[in-house]
């Protein structure tokens, strides 16, 4: 015969699940508030800040980076007035092929993802396509494409 647990209520007023309820729900409510109430609150560490080691009202001599580029492709444009070629980077003119590469180079300082379109006109040799093609190139852009004139059809 099974002894009865004398830490067993049987047949009383509550049992142990009914006393556990209301801490339960105790513990719930109060895991909530701290929850709700931490997510608002500011990090400072992940602010962007730099201090300097200098006293006094000297200047800084640190290194700033640049400004977040504002751009996320470049356009060359290719025309051909009859014996030579003119290039435009963004409707800004460039006088040589030798300066369309310095330009070229200023731009991957500033962004080195950038996408290049290059956008002849029919009538250029593929020459000079392949020069500014190769300028874009030697500089290491990455993203180096053609634009379409969807109004031509292709030859065949």
């Amino acid at each position: 015969m099974k002894r009865p647990s004398p830490f067993l209520r049987r047949g009383g007023p509550q049992s142990d699940n009914s006393t556990m309820t209301p801490m339960i729900d105790v513990v719930f409510q109060l895991l909530i508030f701290f929850v709700w109430t931490s997510s608002f609150q500011v990090i400072e560490q992940i602010l962007p800040s730099q201090m300097t080691a200098q006293t006094g009202n000297e200047e800084s001599q640190t290194d700033v980076p640049p400004p977040e580029a504002d751009f996320d492709q470049v356009v060359i444009r290719i025309g051909w007035d009859g014996s030579t070629p003119q290039w435009r980077i963004n409707n800004s003119p460039v006088a040589t092929l030798a300066e369309l590469g310095t330009h070229l180079e200023n731009l991957y300082r500033v962004k080195q993802d950038a996408t290049i379109i290059l956008h002849p006109e029919p009538t250029v040799p593929l020459e000079y396509v392949i020069n500014a093609y190769d300028q874009a190139k030697l500089v290491k852009f990455t993203k180096v494409s053609f634009a379409v004139n969807p109004t031509q059809k292709p030859k065949l």
